[in-house]
């Protein structure tokens, strides 16, 4: 099931849709640059956060919501 986005709040969507896109893009173009993994593992680490975070948020809102059956 995907994260519908009109569930979590505008203030925190509009940083994440803006910033993701231009870090995973810049994080390889950052390592073909300077040759260092770090970039890429920065880049993936925090791709991680923030989806897991965005679905634990998710889960709240449904819990509070009473959606739980």
């Amino acid at each position: 099931m995907a994260l519908p986005l009109n569930v979590l709040p505008r203030w925190a969507i509009v940083p994440i849709a803006a910033g993701l896109p231009v870090l995973m893009v810049g994080a390889p173009i950052a390592f073909g640059v300077i040759g260092r993994p770090a970039w890429l593992i920065a880049a993936s680490l925090t791709g991680g956060a923030v989806s897991i975070g965005c679905h634990l948020a998710f889960v709240r809102l449904h819990r509070n919501t009473g959606g739980a059956s």
